[in-house]
């Protein structure tokens, strides 16, 4: 029952973004053996200054220094000369908790390449958050995951 939130810059064309959505539910589907009618994806896309980290706007000229900071104090960074940033994403898995430590792992790291392939965002600058929650806070066509009946009764048109 994922809800796949993808905040990213706009840089993804009509045909990447269906592309997105699919590939990001044929993923979940085969990882988390979750039936495809019940995952929901949602792209937000936000310009340059509306994003920022280590204190850095990513609409400035020098983001892909400033955004690497690892000390405040003497501004120490790891980037270099040719890690430039030509995208950032967050996405964020709503789910029931039912998933084991080591799913999540491989589900995460398949979905920041996945992110990455799309976005065009370097390693460093995809975020992926996994909200879980009990199968009773989540609710689709009036009944909530707690329904031994969920699947049949979310069906309900």
């Amino acid at each position: 029952m994922p809800f796949i939130v993808l905040n990213t810059w706009p840089a993804m064309s009509k045909d990447m973004k269906k592309e997105f959505i699919r590939q990001a539910t044929e993923l979940t589907t085969n990882e988390l053996k979750i039936v495809p009618d019940k995952i929901q994806v949602l792209i937000h896309e936000l310009e340059k200054e509306n994003w920022g980290k280590a204190g850095a706007s990513a609409a400035d000229h020098d983001f892909a220094l400033k955004s690497r900071r690892i000390n405040w104090g003497t501004e120490e960074s790891y980037h270099t000369d040719d890690s430039e940033i030509n995208g950032m994403a967050v996405v964020t898995v709503d789910i029931w908790n039912t998933f084991d430590q080591v799913t999540k792992d491989k589900y995460v790291n398949d979905l920041t390449h996945l992110t990455m392939k799309f976005t065009r965002a370097p390693l460093d600058k995809v975020l992926i958050l996994i909200r879980e929650m009990v199968p009773g806070n989540w609710g689709q066509s009036g009944v909530t995951g707690a329904d031994k009946d969920f699947l049949s009764k979310s069906r309900q048109l």
